[in-house]
């Protein structure tokens, strides 16, 4: 998709998927550029509907009969909430829980939530028309950049969710998409996306295993 290809891709990223792509070429595969033109707003609507999904489904870890127990200071029902939730959930999942609440609070759900949902289903229509016009999977970087430092980017969450832009649309689409090595930059490993249509895990996988058998994860791809 020319959407992934950005003028301004990290050159080793680049340079990866290129050689990918030359790989799938040798291994028979016939490669044609689509557009998905709504994955652009991707990442900001998967950081609407994420959060809410998130804040919904994780609401009945109360400590009472899901999620573990802690008993509170204070030795009341309240209490036992904020020490069960503050002490089971993580510093990220609890921002998504309030992000969550705040998109699906009266008054801001139809400004924030509502129209999340309906990019996602624009999002949902361009794969649909992708693979309808005959292809059978799709290849793109998996991040835009090399991996960074673990703990790099963690003070600074847009950063952090800027990272994930590849990946999001296939997880608001529902289709299965999977990661594979494909080389190095500098000695920073990169990685390669494949996205197939709804159910066709086994043609995804099967491409996944025949380019990880023509192509060197290790090597760095601008030696």
């Amino acid at each position: 998709p020319q959407e992934y290809f950005p003028a301004d891709l990290h050159s080793g990223v680049r340079a990866a998927c290129d050689r990918a792509m030359s790989r799938l070429r040798d291994l028979g595969a016939e490669l044609r550029e689509v557009s998905l033109p709504h994955t652009r707003y991707a990442v900001p609507a998967y950081y609407v509907v994420n959060p809410a999904e998130a804040a919904a489904n994780l609401a009945r870890f109360d400590g009472v009969r899901y999620g573990q127990r802690r008993i509170g200071p204070e030795g009341d029902i309240r209490a036992l909430y904020r020490a069960t939730r503050g002490q089971g959930f993580g510093r990220e999942v609890q921002r998504r829980i309030l992000v969550g609440t705040f998109v699906l609070s009266a008054g801001y759900a139809e400004q924030y939530y509502h129209r999340a949902q309906a990019v996602r289903r624009r999002i949902i229509a361009d794969f649909d028309a992708v693979f309808a016009s005959g292809v059978d999977l799709l290849f793109t970087p998996t991040t835009p950049t090399p991996a960074f430092r673990a703990g790099e980017k963690t003070a600074d969450p847009v950063t952090m969710y800027l990272a994930d832009v590849f990946v999001c649309p296939a997880s608001l689409a529902g289709i299965p998409a999977m990661s594979l090595p494909i080389g190095r930059d500098g000695g920073l490993p990169l990685g390669g996306q494949l996205m197939a249509r709804s159910t066709d895990e086994s043609t995804m996988i099967a491409v996944a295993a025949a380019l990880e058998s023509v192509i060197d994860a290790t090597a760095e791809v601008r030696a």
